[in-house]
């Protein structure tokens, strides 16, 4: 599947609603316009022999081995059959959701003393409520009013799922400021911010063929200079994002671009340091168990 056809799909996903119900008639080979969220068998394919599908303990197999690219699963593999729809649905608010944050940007107060963060306007994930999430803060009691001054003050957070981050609306957000607690449907987080990450795929597979063509012409140069190889390659990753943000807004801002490109690093950390911790519980499950079963022998 080309990426422009995921550029054109999302956008007709966009313009559809949360739900991605397309309109008659854009049945286009190739692309996820093909097919539809909606529990109606798709028209583009008839429905496989009952005695050719396979069990559900496959499709769980299948999908595992996929463990970084969630845009993709969500974007593209989502659309594969029902089957993966609902497990890729159900990975997505049990465990994507539980990776995913709203900062509220370019305010706090630190103790230098104490090295801590007293005021902050980052709500992390703390639990579901049905079909939506809920996210909240702490502060210090004296420090309450300023935060909510503070955050009401800046622009709209930037949202942030599986170390992706884009300062993307979300549909349905609101905030409790006395409790410091903010709420929305996990599905339109998810689905904002993964597609807005499609969109800068998109954007990269357009000018990839620029920037090799520029390597290329940089590695037949006798002075040839790895460094600035390295640097072109990261003006194009990040190029695509303020690219693609650009386009949205409508305007340059060189300010929130900046802000992104640390966020999106900071994000990145605090993923490794979720998957170690997870690792080292199995780990020490593991253990567990293997002196469970020592001692009952």
């Amino acid at each position: 599947m080309q990426h422009e056809d995921l550029e054109s799909a999302h956008e007709d996903l966009e313009e559809s609603g949360e739900e991605g119900t397309l309109e008659e008639g854009s049945d286009h080979e190739g692309s996820i316009s093909s097919y539809s969220e909606s529990e109606n068998p798709d028209r583009s394919f008839d429905p496989m022999p009952s005695h050719l599908a396979l069990p559900p303990e496959l499709h769980r197999l299948v999908l595992s081995q996929e463990s970084t690219q969630f845009q993709l699963m969500w974007g593209t593999y989502r659309f594969v059959c029902k089957a993966w729809k609902e497990h890729i649905e159900y990975l997505a608010r049990t465990e994507w959701i539980q990776t995913a944050a709203f900062d509220y940007p370019g305010y706090m107060i630190r103790d230098a003393e104490e090295n801590k963060v007293f005021l902050s306007g980052f709500f992390e994930f703390r639990r579901m409520d049905g079909d939506t999430a809920v996210f909240d803060t702490s502060c210090a009691p004296e420090y309450h009013k300023r935060l909510v001054q503070a955050c009401k003050r800046t622009a709209p957070p930037d949202v942030q799922v599986c170390g992706f981050v884009h300062d993307v609306p979300i549909t349905g957000m609101t905030v409790d400021w006395d409790a410091l607690t903010l709420s929305c449907p996990w599905r339109a987080v998810v689905a904002r911010v993964l597609s807005e990450e499609l969109h800068v795929e998109a954007y990269r597979a357009r000018t990839n063929k620029a920037m090799m063509t520029e390597v290329k012409r940089m590695r037949a140069d006798p002075m040839f200079n790895l460094e600035a190889a390295f640097r072109l390659f990261g003006a194009h990753v990040h190029g695509a994002y303020e690219a693609v943000r650009k386009e949205r807004l409508g305007r340059t801002d060189k300010a929130g671009d900046e802000r992104l490109k640390h966020a999106r690093v900071a994000a990145s950390y605090r993923l490794l340091e979720r998957d170690e911790s997870s690792g080292e519980e199995e780990e020490n499950e593991k253990e567990s168990d293997g002196d469970d079963e020592e001692d009952s022998e």
